[in-house]
């Protein structure tokens, strides 16, 4: 016999096997051994909860040589021929691919023949929601007066798209969703009827990624069980489906409320880089977050019950979030998980979302630590020189470099930056007058669109964090660049290595002498992208004015006259009349 998937092997054979499903089993049961049996029933409810199970388990039990019976003795030859789905008296009818009013015609006629060895004609017809609008109207007339000892049964993962007249028409079930411990207790029986071996923690793990649904759960484990090892282990469970470790959600949590940016970031490039299902990891952070709301007041978990792996963290960090910034913070979450899924850079949605979840909680970002001033000397020596571009002072006229960008490293402090002021100060000539520096100022600033530009060309992301800068001040070979309060971010980026090197080649190009940056904080007008643009195109067309005299009108551009086009292509006039 060809090998069987393991949600068909251990299907349940009767109502008192299936779990989570009371409410239903104990009903249809009952109706079983009072024969009070209607001719329609609905059943609905999420993907794996049991529907077409049940409704095999019913039609058996109806037709079962002990009826009524609350449950089918599983021995008879009419059990037998329903469970192997020979009978030809239960039909199984897939509503999805045979959707149209013929396939529904057909089914009305052959509903009026009696039954051929059973007691009750059954139909299941599977995903009815697909049902065409003609093939639902064409239904009706056979439901509202149906066939002697003919039962329709309709199982839907959508009853809202079936027509009113159709559901009123039936007996409707709602199946639920199953517990993670529902799930749990299932697996484990099945382990041990399936002669496997798996740890409790990946159980746990399997219950929890199934989301309610027990098909799920058996399709994850018989894909575990095919691995290779012998027991399945939580890391089996994590490499199959792509879940994250528990331990790098904790860590984020405490990057988190500890304020702690690097750790943050690098806790999600292992996240991305690893190739982990990142809806799944979002879904584990917004969990966390939300039973920190529900169990503010709580002085303990009991720790029999974690079987989302989660109680230890919730444990460590309960009481250090306000309770409103919560509300606001889960909130974000849900807003970000939608952003993921249209995403095509989900790293860069990850970081932002990060960073807003850290000045949701803390307002603004916790200073980095301190760093040597020889190893910053050391780092500056060892900072490439950009010999493939010239540029004077006058000409202004900048050449893209092929120079390569590396991934970006720790941030420079401030107690750095007012070392490099100083080293800059005591390095100054005797003959530097205050008037170089103001020449040096406004040249830049003069200069500022075209420098922008020449970063976009090489490093989108360098002009992206220098864009809301403003040059306030050059000393010597140190110019000052000034944020405003609310781009904080953005200057403790730009100072990072790679970004803080990148303009400082740029700029030492464009003053044909080296040159340092320094970005701080102070009080500037904040500028939005717009005004940047709107000043970028003012400051373009006055270089314009000033070079020609005046702005040209835009003109009609004419061709080349017979003498110029000669020229261009190298021709000769050989004959003209």
């Amino acid at each position: 016999m060809a090998y069987q998937s393991l949600y068909r092997r251990r299907r349940p054979l009767k109502f008192s096997d299936m779990i989570g499903q009371d409410h239903i089993t104990r009903t249809l049961s009952n109706a079983l051994i009072n024969e009070r049996l209607t001719h329609a029933y609905l059943f609905s409810g999420p993907r794996g909860t049991g529907k077409t199970t049940a409704a095999k388990i019913f039609a058996r039990a109806m037709n079962c040589v002990e009826y009524p019976t609350a449950e089918p003795c599983g021995k008879c030859s009419s059990c037998h021929n329903i469970y192997d789905g020979v009978s030809i008296d239960v039909i199984e009818m897939d509503a999805a691919s045979n959707r149209g009013i013929d396939e529904i015609r057909e089914l009305r006629e052959r509903s009026r023949f009696a039954s051929g060895e059973s007691r009750f004609k059954v139909y299941i017809i599977d995903e009815a929601h697909m049902l065409t609008p003609e093939a639902c109207n064409a239904f009706l007339k056979t439901l509202e007066e149906p066939p002697k000892n003919v039962v329709f049964i309709l199982a839907t993962t959508d009853p809202s798209k079936l027509p009113a007249t159709i559901v009123s028409r039936c007996q409707r079930f709602d199946f639920h969703l199953l517990t993670v411990e529902q799930i749990r207790m299932r697996l484990e029986q099945i382990l041990e009827k399936e002669g496997w071996k798996g740890d409790s923690d990946a159980i746990a793990l399997i219950s929890r990624l199934a989301e309610g649904s027990l098909r799920d759960a058996l399709g994850i484990l018989e894909q575990c069980s095919a691995y290779g090892d012998e027991s399945i282990t939580a890391d089996h469970v994590r490499n199959v489906t792509g879940a994250t470790r528990v331990e790098a959600t904790a860590e984020l949590v405490g990057a988190l409320v500890n304020n702690d940016l690097d750790t943050g970031l690098g806790v999600l490039e292992e996240v991305v880089y690893s190739g982990r299902d990142l809806n799944l990891f979002f879904r584990d952070l917004t969990y966390v977050f939300s039973r920190l709301l529900l169990v503010g007041a709580a002085e303990e978990i009991k720790s029999n019950n974690d079987l989302h792996g989660f109680d230890e963290i919730i444990k460590n960090y309960t009481g250090k979030i306000e309770r409103l910034k919560l509300l606001d913070l889960v909130e974000l979450m849900h807003e970000a998980d939608g952003e993921l899924r249209h995403a095509h850079f989900p790293q860069y949605i990850l970081e932002i979302t990060f960073i807003r979840l850290i000045r949701l909680i803390h307002g603004r970002l916790k200073p980095a630590e301190p760093l040597h001033v020889e190893s910053y000397k050391a780092d500056r020596s060892e900072e490439p020189t950009d010999s493939a571009i010239s540029k004077s002072v006058d000409s202004k006229t900048l050449k893209t470099s092929s120079e390569p960008i590396g991934k970006n490293s720790a941030d420079k402090t401030s107690a750095e930056k007012v070392e490099v002021e100083k080293r800059w100060d005591q390095e100054e000539k005797p003959g530097d007058s205050p008037v170089d520096n103001d020449d040096r100022l406004a040249s830049l600033k003069n200069a500022w669109p075209r420098l922008l530009d020449e970063l976009k060309k090489r490093q989108k992301t360098t002009a992206a964090w220098l864009e809301p800068a403003v040059i306030t001040d050059c000393r010597g070979h140190l110019v000052v660049l000034t944020y405003a309060n609310e781009y904080q971010i953005h200057q403790e980026r730009l100072m990072g290595d790679n970004h803080r090197k990148l303009v400082e080649s740029v700029l030492s190009a464009f003053c044909d002498e080296k040159i340092e940056i320094r970005a701080e904080i102070g009080d500037i007008e904040s500028k939005t992208p717009e005004v940047f643009e709107e000043e970028s195109k003012a400051k373009i067309k006055d270089e314009t004015t000033e070079n020609f005299g005046q702005e040209k009108p835009e003109t009609k551009h004419k061709g080349p006259s017979p003498e110029e086009a000669m020229e261009i292509f190298g021709g000769k006039i050989i004959d003209s009349d």
